[in-house]
């Protein structure tokens, strides 16, 4: 049985090092616009740091800019009306002669077949049942994805965890896959929980429900898992837990004792294989 140690570590599925990294980015709000900027820098780090291919993005949301997104998220007033997704690509397809796609549509409602489907996915929704949908999707059998980066907050707190849904194993030991925001976050799968997913009219209740600055650091986290993981080949943490109340940031280990004092217990093996 795998103990845990304090020098545990995750490498890299070395097939994202031989060609072009495929992500699917959901969402393009208040993290998902701003994660978008960092995929496009991480982009450019990449290649100049020997990828051969760097990332191709495709961005789906449905919402519009409004005058609530105005200041709290990377959008100006002559931007009220358009699509947030449709927006974010374009400018970053122009700024970095980029060749991105995005989608004005919910992740699960598009069609996805004339895209290849994603080695990363990555989540940037504020709601307990858009990440209920993923998961679903996710963890299907033969979903091909490699990672799933999970970004999610509330006012002043917030928590940012990189996953694999389910992959090959040599092993028996389900300890050997990093677990996803949905196993350490099991709430998120109750649909018995209540939440307020009601639009803010205003940036003044925007910012009742949500900090000013607490979409800038999730995102930052996110940013530095993935150009960790790219750059160094491994992460030795794979999560982070943010509260800017208190001004405290605590790390994921990758080690299966803090997944255990997340309440995760030992799972049977699903023998799942991705591409």
């Amino acid at each position: 049985r795998k103990e845990a140690t304090a020098d545990m570590e995750h490498r890299i599925n070395p097939s994202l090092l031989r060609g072009r990294v495929r992500i699917h980015l959901v969402g393009a709000g208040g993290n998902g616009a701003q994660m978008a900027h960092c995929l496009a820098r991480l982009d450019v780090a990449l290649r100049a740091l020997g990828h051969p291919a760097g990332l191709h993005v495709t961005a789906y949301d449905a919402d519009r800019v409004s005058e609530a997104n105005v200041g709290r998220q990377v959008y100006s007033v002559s931007d009220i009306g358009q699509n947030k997704a449709v927006l974010t690509v374009n400018r970053l397809n122009q700024f970095y002669g980029l060749d991105w796609d995005a989608l004005p549509t919910r992740y699960m409602a598009a069609s996805r077949t004339r895209h290849p489907g994603p080695h990363i996915v990555v989540t940037c929704v504020d709601s307990a049942a858009s990440r209920r949908e993923v998961h679903k999707a996710l963890f299907g059998q033969g979903s091909g994805v490699h990672y799933w980066l999970d970004l999610g907050n509330t006012e002043a707190t917030g928590q940012i965890v990189l996953g694999e849904p389910g992959r090959c194993r040599s092993t028996t030991d389900e300890w050997d896959r990093l677990p996803c925001v949905t196993e350490l976050f099991p709430q998120l799968l109750d649909e018995r929980i209540a939440e307020d997913d009601m639009p803010s009219c205003s940036v003044r209740m925007s910012l009742a429900s949500q900090g000013l600055f607490v979409n800038d650091l999730v995102v930052r986290w996110a940013g530095q898992f993935l150009y960790e993981l790219f750059s160094t080949g491994l992460l030795r943490q794979h999560g982070v837990v943010v509260n800017l109340d208190a001004k405290r940031c605590g790390p994921i280990d990758v080690d299966p004792g803090v997944w255990k004092r997340f309440g995760l217990k030992r799972r049977r093996p699903r023998g799942l294989c991705v591409a």
